[in-house]
């Protein structure tokens, strides 16, 4: 039986990604699936062999004494191949390969760009410098790992710049969503009285949150509901305060957080213009549209060519517009009606999870054959 170790040490134990998408699918496939992540304790769910490294969420511990303890718990597992999704797990990454040990590297996001935009990380000069070194052990990284995993179609233009000779080292596994997993359990959908947006996520300033909170405050017949982590509370409290319309649920179980997407009005992806999003296909636009909710979504060129029959566009830094458009979504019901369906339609046909394992599998066939 092939013996396969996923490791982080910056995502939730139930990462939709790693956890339900890839280790859960995988075990399914009658794969010895491990997963080396913060937990409260070793079990086993869905099949998976979860091996819990401590949940101190301090930066520091993280990456040096956590990072050290995910080393040696996953070579415990004895496990063939290791696969890793952080980038701070670069460094371990070098250290399994010098042992011998087959090695992929899962990119979720493009992480040069992504540090350039971290706020906490400085002055505008220290986050470049640091996506500079960032750029080095990536670059080592792609050169002496088995299989670099894309999670998205747009990071293809950043690879073929910049690792031009390694192109056959990388592989795509989308963020496509498990119809089954969301669909299950849903009732009919109701009318709802008030036009319900709502948004899964992080709740952050670069996600647009603070804009369509003000863009719905003094409207009626509105009601936001909100799903995931606040960034910090001062933003939270920015966002939430004297806002009568706005509902935050903090973080739910997965399940319950698709039953009220598929109860929604519209779901909400009004990132910032960022060059770490200006080309990706968001997690969340895939589980509206499998659950035939239409998106109001940032109007960058590649959204608007991707899901322009299932989504409204929005500049995402104007509360102005964003309450326009969500105005002109109270007096259009039935063409929302419509998107939504587009989009259920559109991702049933071309968007579903199952073709992405088949690609991590054969991904693990072909670096231990």
């Amino acid at each position: 039986m092939l013996k396969v170790c996923h490791i982080s040490t910056v995502h939730r134990v139930f990462d939709t990604r790693i956890f339900h998408k890839e280790c859960v699918t995988l075990a399914k496939e009658g794969i010895d699936v491990n997963l080396v992540i913060s937990h409260d304790k070793n079990e086993v769910v869905e099949g998976v062999n979860i091996v819990a490294l401590s949940q101190r969420k301090n930066r520091l511990y993280r990456v040096v004494i956590k990072t050290t303890a995910a080393f040696f718990k996953a070579l415990k597992t004895k496990s063939k191949i290791f696969h890793l999704h952080d980038p701070e797990l670069i460094f371990i990454g070098f250290l399994l390969r010098i042992l011998g040990k087959k090695v992929v590297y899962d990119m979720h996001e493009l992480v040069y760009f992504q540090i350039r935009d971290k706020e906490w990380l400085g002055l505008k000069w220290m986050r470049n410098v640091a996506a500079k070194i960032y750029r080095f052990f990536e670059s080592v990284g792609v050169r002496v790992f088995d299989k670099i995993v894309l999670a998205e179609d747009g990071y293809k233009s950043y690879f073929v710049k910049n690792y031009p000779k390694r192109l056959n080292k990388i592989v795509y596994v989308r963020n496509y969503p498990r119809f089954d997993q969301i669909r299950k359990g849903f009732e009919s959908k109701q009318v709802n009285d008030k036009l319900v947006l709502i948004y899964a996520g992080g709740l952050t300033k670069i996600r647009g949150i603070k804009e369509v909170c003000d863009a719905v405050k003094d409207l009626s017949d509105v009601e936001l509901k909100l799903m995931g982590t606040w960034q910090d509370e001062e933003y939270k409290i920015s966002c939430l305060k004297n806002n009568k319309n706005v509902k935050d649920f903090g973080l739910l179980p997965l399940p319950e957080v698709y039953k009220k997407i598929h109860q929604a009005d519209i779901g909400l992806s009004t990132l910032y213009p960022v060059q770490n999003y200006l080309t990706s296909l968001p997690v969340k636009s895939f589980e509206y549209m499998a659950c035939a909710v239409p998106i109001l979504m940032s109007d960058f060129p590649f959204w608007k060519s991707t899901y322009k029959e299932c989504a409204v566009f929005v500049d995402p830094t104007s509360v102005d517009e964003i309450k326009e458009k969500v105005i002109w979504c109270k007096k259009n019901r039935e063409q929302l009606k419509r998107l939504g369906e587009n989009g259920y339609q559109i991702g049933k046909k071309k968007y579903r999870w199952v073709s992405e394992l088949n690609q991590l599998v054969e991904v693990y066939k072909q670096i231990t054959d």
